[in-house]
């Protein structure tokens, strides 16, 4: 029996009016983003230009993983099959050692690749994607991508709204992202084998969910400027807003939530702050995807502690060094 959630709901946004020609309504829904951002650091899109259907296509687009092992591993990154050169976009299998969560993943970028700086680790960033030798349904590469580019141009919209209702200058805030770069990600969290616990995080307690649900994926925020998610029916996508209270994101099958990445701080001068986030839920299966708008790799960004701006690239190989730096300098 599945555990009654007790958390109230993040809020739902009708965010047509922003492809509209009313000032107006534009304007309650730049304030409504900018209020439920700063509020709770998240909110539910409704309305958006490919809401009709989106849930339909996104099981086509999950299908991948109904796939046998072998046809997803031509995929595999090379920390899992030796013989890949991909070490970034592709696809990465169950953990078979604790993990912050228990999911297999199919990332991929812009295509054609973006350009990165020569830096230490980032040569990796400049990956063509990866594809399987037979696709899971008719035109899912097409789908997949094309799925890439309107969620990018999504969440450029929203980060002009975004800068709007918080009366800010909208280069400053959205002008680092004007780019083509940002991942998009499936995701499919499998029943953990008997005995599997997820990996802690050093100094942190462990986590407990109020209402007796298991955890998914320990809390984390996002790297980048802004995640755009959609979360099948089975739902248990919660996000911790700035007061500190965790609420469910209701899963609707056309919408899509919107929370913060850890770079929107000093492009919003500390108004806003990456949305700590995880997912809760039962032993079955879970599906999700998400859009992750992200800088250029040659793009200066300032990192959320502060210091000097570095380039994006840089940044991503500072946060995650064990998983970059293995590609050498370039």
């Amino acid at each position: 029996m599945i555990a009654q959630s007790t958390f109230e709901n993040t809020r739902i946004i009708d965010i047509a009016p922003l492809y509209g020609a009313d000032d107006t309504k534009r304007a309650q829904v730049d304030r409504a983003i900018a209020q439920a951002m700063e509020q709770h650091g998240s909110f539910v899109a409704t309305g958006h230009p490919q809401a009709s259907g989106f849930g339909v296509q996104m099981q086509r687009l999950l299908s991948f993983f109904t796939m046998g092992e072998d046809k997803k591993r031509v995929c595999a990154i090379k920390d899992y099959v030796s013989d890949h050169a991909n070490l970034y976009r592709g696809f990465y299998p169950l953990p078979e050692k604790p993990h912050w969560s228990h999911n297999e993943i199919f990332d991929i970028g812009p295509e054609p690749p973006v350009t990165s700086p020569d830096v230490p680790g980032a040569q990796s960033f400049r990956e063509a994607n990866v594809w399987p030798n037979l696709e899971p349904v008719a035109n899912w590469g097409r789908e997949i991508l094309d799925v890439f580019v309107w969620q990018c141009d999504l969440s450029m919209v929203l980060m002009a709204s975004l800068a709007r209702g918080l009366g800010l200058e909208e280069e400053s805030v959205a002008g680092s992202a004007r780019g083509r770069n940002g991942t998009y990600r499936l995701l499919h969290y499998a029943p953990a084998p008997e005995g599997f616990e997820l990996a802690g995080y050093p100094g942190r307690e462990p986590e407990t969910i109020a209402d007796g649900r298991k955890l998914l994926a320990r809390t984390h925020v996002d790297t980048g400027i802004l995640s755009v998610l959609w979360q099948d029916a089975t739902g248990g996508l919660q996000m911790q807003g700035p007061d500190d209270l965790w609420r469910e994101v209701e899963p609707l099958q056309d919408d899509l939530s919107v929370h913060c990445g850890d770079l929107i701080k000093a492009l919003t001068g500390g108004r806003l702050e990456g949305t700590r986030h995880r997912a809760v839920g039962e032993a079955g299966d879970r599906c999700s995807a998400g859009f992750f708008l992200e800088p250029d790799f040659e793009t200066p960004v300032v990192a959320p502690a502060g210091g000097a701006p570095v380039s994006y690239a840089r940044h991503l190989v500072n946060e995650f060094p064990d998983r970059f730096e293995a590609d050498g300098a370039v």
